[in-house]
């Protein structure tokens, strides 16, 4: 098992052994490419980065580093995600996704949605990929490529995470807020107000606990699932971002943009098991 972790000012992503917690190596990529969000094909053996910077998607090979292939599409991509063959990209200066081949990088059609779209969640059951937009939610119908459901928000939707056995949607938002939506319809069923600034969320479905990532009060928030209150925290010695949590749920990743470290928890006890030097300004990370 590996551990991807972006590193958005050092130009990399590193790649650490899951079992050992040691850096096996780092992917150097060249000056024009900031990774934040981006996604691993194993089977290909190809990571895909889309950049912020230039409007650039990028295949890398996983294991030499090369540049494979690139594609402008233009704007500020941020959020990729990966469905068989397609890729979705979140751009947020032209407000919408692009399905791009993930072969060829060829880009196949473009789905308007709202204003900033960046976070992407997804329902692997249905089939439905949900955009957090700063005043809507949207939910993509990945199949035949079309806007199934929208609502409106009085809050600014950043990420968002599915939880697909409670039907329910953990939106965090700019305005300090996570908010749980049902998925059916998009109600707002419940929302926290006791974070500064929420990032990403991540499910413990076998010790029943949510985590949220609040880089503002630099802690992990920890939410009983079952009764819907938060319960404890977990306090960072940086600047948390990116979360990931393992397959097992054992294990609770934290990218620390402030120390250039991926700090990694035991999820029974909340104690800090390492802390992993990587590259400068580490984000999105990706256990597989």
């Amino acid at each position: 098992m590996k551990v991807y972790i972006s590193n958005y000012l050092s130009h990399s992503i590193s790649i650490v052994d899951y079992e050992t917690l040691e850096t096996q190596r780092e992917i150097v990529l060249n000056d024009s490419i900031y990774p934040h969000h981006f996604c691993v094909d194993e089977q290909e053996e190809k990571i895909f980065i889309p950049s912020l910077s230039n409007g650039t998607l990028y295949a890398v090979d996983m294991i030499s580093g090369e540049i494979l292939d690139s594609v402008s599409v233009g704007g500020s991509l941020s959020q990729i995600f990966m469905h068989e063959d397609e890729l979705f990209v979140s751009n947020e200066d032209t407000n919408s996704i692009y399905i791009i081949n993930k072969y060829t990088l060829e880009p196949l059609t473009m789905i308007s949605v709202d204003g900033m779209p960046h976070g992407l969640g997804y329902d692997q059951k249905d089939k439905k990929l949900y955009v957090p937009c700063v005043n809507s939610i949207i939910c993509i119908d990945i199949e035949n490529k079309v806007i199934y459901k929208k609502i409106d928000t009085d809050f600014k939707a950043w990420h968002l995470e599915v939880d697909e056995k409670r039907k329910e949607i953990y939106v965090s938002t700019l305005d300090g807020k996570l908010v749980i939506l049902k998925e059916d319809n998009l109600e707002v069923v419940n929302t926290f107000y006791e974070l500064l600034l929420p990032v990403q969320i991540r499910f413990n479905y076998s010790d029943e606990r949510v985590y949220i990532s609040d880089l503002g009060y630099n802690q992990i928030k920890i939410l009983d699932y079952k009764l819907g209150k938060y319960i404890g925290k977990i306090k960072v010695d940086g600047i948390p971002q990116g979360l990931e949590i393992s397959k097992d749920y054992s294990r609770l990743f934290v990218s620390d943009t402030e120390n250039d470290e991926v700090k990694v928890y035991d999820t029974k006890t909340n104690q800090l098991i390492k802390a992993i030097h990587v590259g400068k300004e580490p984000t999105t990370i990706v256990c597989l």
